[in-house]
């Protein structure tokens, strides 16, 4: 299958996608001329899953994460995790490293793999580099102090 013609099905539909295929951005009101190509999806894949609705958007309405806004809005919800102690909102896409622990880019990060202890989402020790588990044992969340990796290497390099 070439990426420059090719027919999906979507919402019960069969369209016509990719970047061959002239389009309008998919958001309400937008009349920006977009081709229906990779660039332009909402997601992951054509037609849509659960990564995002499959829709074709212009610049303005797709997220750094190529996402549409209900989409983005959505994966947002369903990857906060709030401390039942302490109120403490996490976002489980990030990486964490505990409290007070310098960040070296050979470094071990820890990251939300997807496991939970009962409601508690598990973070696991990964290599900071690529994101291979290290193989040692995963703690939840809930266990101790943790930051996001990003906050701790934002104050290295403004020297905070």
């Amino acid at each position: 299958m070439g990426y420059a013609h090719y027919e999906i099905s979507r919402n019960g539909q069969t369209i016509q996608a990719g970047y061959a295929v002239e389009a309008t951005c998919e958001e309400d009101g937008c009349e920006e001329s977009i081709d229906r190509g990779l660039g332009h999806l909402c997601g992951k894949h054509p037609g849509g899953d659960e990564h995002g609705c499959g829709g074709y958007y212009c610049g303005q309405h797709l997220t750094y994460d190529n996402h549409c806004q209900r989409c983005a809005d959505a994966a947002d919800r369903a990857n906060r995790w709030v401390h039942p102690a302490t109120g403490e909102e996490f976002d489980l896409r990030d990486h964490f490293l505990p409290a007070g622990a310098a960040y070296d880019g050979r470094c071990v990060v820890w990251k939300h793999l997807g496991d939970f202890d009962g409601e508690t989402p598990l973070l696991t020790p990964v290599n900071g580099i690529d994101s291979r588990p290290t193989g040692k044992q995963a703690k939840p969340i809930a266990e101790g102090e943790w930051e996001e990796a990003a906050e701790v290497i934002r104050r290295l390099m403004v020297g905070a």
